[in-house]
């Protein structure tokens, strides 16, 4: 028997979150996208979400939020000036800043790699996000390293 997927948009099933939020429970979504890779790969890592508290977040948290245009977006928080959070992807170069607290639908609990539980508090996690935001200049060379070195451990040939 073939697994079925339902395939929905998060502005769908936005309500059910926030109706679990109200419960008290967390809520395990998978990743999809490549802006916040090495760290999550898409379709193949879950975030665990929770409720977020309204003037508590910092810097080098992820939360979910939705842009102007109605996008929902996973980024890392990168500063937090009077209130306002400045996001980065942690496999982008350039921040959006200006994102308000209302515009913050969850933040990270922590993540499911490999079906391993990733704790956003923990004290490994939290160095390497610090050493991530330290090495931002060279990214993009980092990036493209990871993505031959995948390609090569997936048995395809780099280009």
């Amino acid at each position: 028997m073939e697994k079925q997927v339902v395939r929905t948009s998060l502005s769908e099933i936005s309500p059910l979150i926030n109706g679990c939020f109200d419960d008290g429970l967390d809520v395990v979504l998978t990743v999809t996208g490549n802006s916040m890779q090495p760290l999550l790969e898409h379709n193949r890592d879950q975030v665990v979400l929770r409720k977020p508290e309204v003037g508590k977040l910092k810097k080098g948290d992820v939360p979910l939020y939705i842009r102007r245009n109605g996008q929902y977006v996973l980024h890392r928080i990168v500063a937090v000036n009077d209130g306002v959070y400045t996001m980065l992807g942690d496999a982008q170069t350039a921040v959006e800043k200006g994102i308000k607290p209302e515009q913050i639908v969850a933040v990270a609990k922590g993540f499911y790699r490999k079906n391993r539980f990733i704790d956003c508090n923990g004290v490994i996690y939290r160095q390497w996000v610090g050493l991530w935001w330290r090495l931002r200049r060279i990214r993009p060379y980092l990036l493209k390293a990871h993505r031959v070195a995948k390609k090569i451990s997936d048995g395809k040939r780099p280009q």
